[in-house]
């Protein structure tokens, strides 16, 4: 059975816990996407250390699904963290895991990552939040069908909104973006974590 308050001590310290225990905190139609689709704890702490526990941070998850990776830097108490869904039952999911754990720093909007102001943000979190497009596999749900062409338009409107990113804004991604960068991001940190790589960047 789930211990909320052991759960929210852990990650409040730093501590890594198992990502099914964290899973506790969805419904089971939501948990069976955990593996493949959502953060792992272990990169979402890893995020956290490289960025540090700063009151000052503002960070964006685009394509946030369940919002565990907002829970896991949310818990930290010191960061605002907000995350983009455009999927109502993960919207409504990650809304009720956040209650679970009492966090009030942590904000979670359904909708187009394209239609957000993303000027009050200063960090964004991208766990290849597109690839459902162009992937062979089943998705989610038929939210996300395949379709290159949507694939290719939100990686646009990315580029764009971190072009116009403030100096001193970083980017971290896990299994990638999709794409590169704009050519003013500069890749400063990295390394082999879960099943892929977690890196960081930074705009001078």
């Amino acid at each position: 059975m789930l211990n909320v308050e052991f759960l929210l001590k852990e990650l409040r310290e730093g501590r890594m816990i198992s990502d099914r225990k964290f899973d506790e905190l969805y419904p089971t139609e939501v948990r069976v996407h955990s593996k493949v689709h959502f953060t792992p704890v272990k990169v979402a702490l890893k995020a956290l250390d490289w960025v540090g526990f700063d009151s000052g941070l503002r960070v964006l998850d685009v394509g946030s699904g369940c919002g565990k990776f907002c829970l896991i830097f949310g818990a930290s108490g010191r960061t605002k963290v907000t995350g983009i869904e455009q999927r109502p039952f993960l919207h409504e999911a990650a809304v009720a895991a956040a209650a679970k754990l009492g966090l009030t720093n942590v904000t979670f909007v359904c909708g187009r990552m394209e239609d957000l102001d993303w000027a009050e943000f200063n960090t964004f979190y991208f766990f290849n939040p597109f690839y459902e497009r162009i992937a062979y596999r089943k998705g989610i749900d038929d939210r996300t069908p395949p379709h290159a062409a949507l694939f290719f338009e939100h990686l646009k409107a990315v580029k764009e909104k971190l072009a116009a990113a403030k100096s001193g804004s970083r980017v971290l991604t896990y299994h990638g973006l999709g794409g590169r960068l704009p050519s003013d991001w500069l890749l400063v940190r990295t390394e082999d974590i879960g099943t892929d790589e977690l890196q960081l960047w930074v705009k001078p």
